[in-house]
């Protein structure tokens, strides 16, 4: 298996991106982040809490039990330079027993229904497992996912697929466990955080799995049929006036997709041969992050709310001419909701400053004015369909 592992063959990356890398890891330590560690008769729980930081629970709380602070941080889940997890420290007393599980097991994280948290904050641990040369099974715990190989959504079939060029067995855990030996490597890559070089160079195996249909010039990927933002049913976060820039872009010859209506393995496909792909900020984006190091091609990121620190590092990181495009003029959001699912109107100026170098015809004034109008007509609907917005950001 190692061998026909090996034959996929492995694009290192050039010594000025590792010193880019290195530069921007915020861990003085890299080394450890590509040592995994081993435990004998190790104890894991399901998890009781993901993603739910905004109502008062937990980001991450659950998988192995973290028995030893100092020795077992591998296990802990960061996003950025910090742990954000709740570590377990005993099973929960009047619980279910826990099963023994036999052999090697290499701890995945959980699987999640959330397609970009998945890719970007919980996948990063199942590449160098799979290509680890022991033997052994890809341990997973599934949250609001299906606990069967045969019930889980395609996307999530395709990336564990994909992200498993070793070909080893998925187990997929739903109770307690002890586990004869865990193996667990750290995050290789993290939100808001730079990748190890060793899981860049990793996804070149996995690249090579996808069937190239021919160069493509020019890619936009939006948001507008997720997120129409017409109603409070699809307010989901996006920027004003989207399907009027579709229809700009098409009309320069700009191929228009609408990512979460394609295979998963047909969108890594069209990324990966796109020469210019521009992108509307969403989950969505986290699918560029399955893609390795490729200097030439070029991304810009329009940005529907304003950014944090480090996340566009992991874009960064594979794509060296990545442009972030930070416009957000006003940002308005449901009175009940959050302010990810806003509507953001933009800077349609200064958009069309960091797009028109690409385009076959800028951007003219008529089109930036139409583009406006479009926005502001799109907030105006919102509220006469009865939803109740406040603003966070303020601007002209």
């Amino acid at each position: 298996m190692w061998l026909s592992v090996r034959s996929y063959g492995r694009v290192a990356l050039p010594p000025a991106q590792q010193r880019w890398l290195s530069r921007h890891c915020g861990d003085a330590n890299r080394l450890a982040w590509t040592r995994p560690i081993r435990r004998r008769q190790a104890p894991l729980h399901p998890f009781l809490d993901l993603l739910n930081r905004p109502a008062g629970g937990e980001a991450y709380w659950g998988g192995p039990l973290l028995l030893d602070p100092v020795r077992d941080w591998p296990i802990r889940h960061f996003r950025g330079e910090q742990p954000i997890d709740r570590p377990l420290e005993a099973l929960l007393p009047g619980g279910e027993p826990p099963h023994r599980l036999a052999g090697r097991q290499f701890w995945c994280g959980p699987l999640a229904f959330h397609f970009g948290h998945q890719i970007a904050d919980f996948g990063s641990r199942l590449l160098l497992a799979s290509l680890d040369p022991r033997g052994g099974e890809l341990l997973w715990y599934p949250w609001k996912a299906a606990q069967h190989w045969s019930e889980l959504k395609p996307w999530q079939r395709t990336l564990l697929w994909y992200l498993n060029p070793g070909g080893k067995p998925h187990r997929i855990a739903t109770g307690p466990l002890i586990a004869e030996e865990l193996v667990v490597w750290p995050q290789q890559a993290r939100m808001r955080a730079v990748p190890t070089a060793a899981h860049l160079e990793a996804l070149s195996w996995c690249e090579r799995r996808l069937t190239s249909q021919g160069v493509l010039e020019a890619v936009y990927v939006s948001r507008s049929r997720f997120a129409s933002c017409t109603s409070a049913d699809t307010l989901l976060g996006a920027f004003a006036a989207e399907a009027v820039l579709e229809q700009l872009l098409r009309e320069r010859g700009v191929r228009v997709i609408h990512p979460e209506c394609l295979p998963l393995e047909q969108q890594l496909q069209i990324y990966k041969d796109a020469q210019l792909l521009i992108v509307a900020e969403g989950s969505a984006q986290h699918g560029l992050e399955l893609l390795g190091y490729h200097r030439q091609k070029v991304v810009v990121l329009l940005c529907r709310r304003p950014q944090k620190p480090g996340m566009a590092l992991p874009l960064q990181a594979r794509f060296p001419r990545l442009q972030v495009v930070e416009a957000v003029q006003q940002l308005w959001f449901a009175q009940a909701g959050v302010s990810w699912n806003g509507l953001a109107l933009l800077d349609w100026h200064a958009v069309a400053e960091a797009l028109n170098p690409w385009l076959a015809a800028p951007l003219s004034d008529a089109d930036l004015a139409n583009l406006e109008r479009a926005g502001r007509q799109q907030l105006r609907a919102l509220s006469e369909a009865g939803v109740a917005l406040q603003q966070l950001l303020k601007g002209p």
